[in-house]
C-alpha cells in the first residue's frame, strides 16, 4: 500500500563500520609500526575481523601494532596516536560483533559509542603524556611510572563504570 513506509533517521550501512575498522587498523599500523611483516600482518587481521567479526582480528591487528611499537624508541606523538588507534580498533571491532551485515546503523545509535571514546580519550591522553613525561625525565624512577600510569587508569575506569551503573538506574 502507498502508506506502508519506514522512515529512519540518518543511517549508514554496516559495510561504513567494517570499512573504518581496516583503514584505522591499516593507518595505525602503516604509521606506528617500523616492521613491514607486523603491518601486512595487522592489515590482514583487520581484513579477517571486518569479514568475519567472530574471528576477533580487529584484536589481533592490535597485538600487531604494538608488538611492532616495542622495537622503536619512545616518542611523545606516536604513543597519543597508538592509544587513539587502539582505542577506536576496540571500539570499532566492538561495533562490528553486535551489527549484523546488511543492516544500517542510526547515526543517533552510535552517539553513546562516541561519547565514551571521547571520555576515554579525555582520561587516556593526558595519563599518556605524564607517563611518557615523567619516565623521560627520570630514567630511576620508570618502574614507578608505570606503577603509577596504571593506578591512574585503573582510577579512571573505576570513575567510568561507576558512572556508567548509576546511568542504568
Amino acid at each position: 500500500m502507498r502508506n506502508d513506509s519506514l522512515e529512519t533517521a540518518p543511517a549508514v550501512s554496516w559495510l561504513v563500520l567494517r570499512l573504518a575498522l581496516v583503514a584505522v587498523a591499516a593507518t595505525g599500523a602503516f604509521v606506528l609500526c617500523p616492521l613491514v611483516g607486523w603491518q601486512w600482518a595487522a592489515v590482514v587481521l583487520a581484513l579477517l575481523g571486518a569479514a568475519l567479526p567472530p574471528t576477533f582480528g580487529g584484536w589481533g591487528a592490535i597485538a600487531c601494532i604494538v608488538i611492532g611499537m616495542l622495537v622503536s624508541e619512545p616518542d611523545l606523538g606516536r604513543a597519543m596516536l597508538a592509544v587513539l588507534i587502539v582505542h577506536l580498533i576496540h571500539v570499532l571491532t566492538s561495533l562490528t560483533l553486535v551489527v549484523p551485515r546488511g543492516s544500517r546503523v542510526v547515526l543517533a545509535a552510535l552517539r553513546r559509542s562516541g561519547v565514551r571514546l571521547v571520555a576515554v580519550q579525555t582520561i587516556a591522553q593526558p595519563v599518556t603524556v605524564a607517563a611518557l613525561l615523567v619516565t623521560a625525565g627520570a630514567a630511576g624512577a620508570t618502574p614507578w611510572a608505570v606503577v603509577a600510569a596504571a593506578v591512574a587508569v585503573a582510577a579512571a575506569a573505576a570513575v567510568l563504570i561507576s558512572g556508567s551503573h548509576r546511568g542504568a538506574r
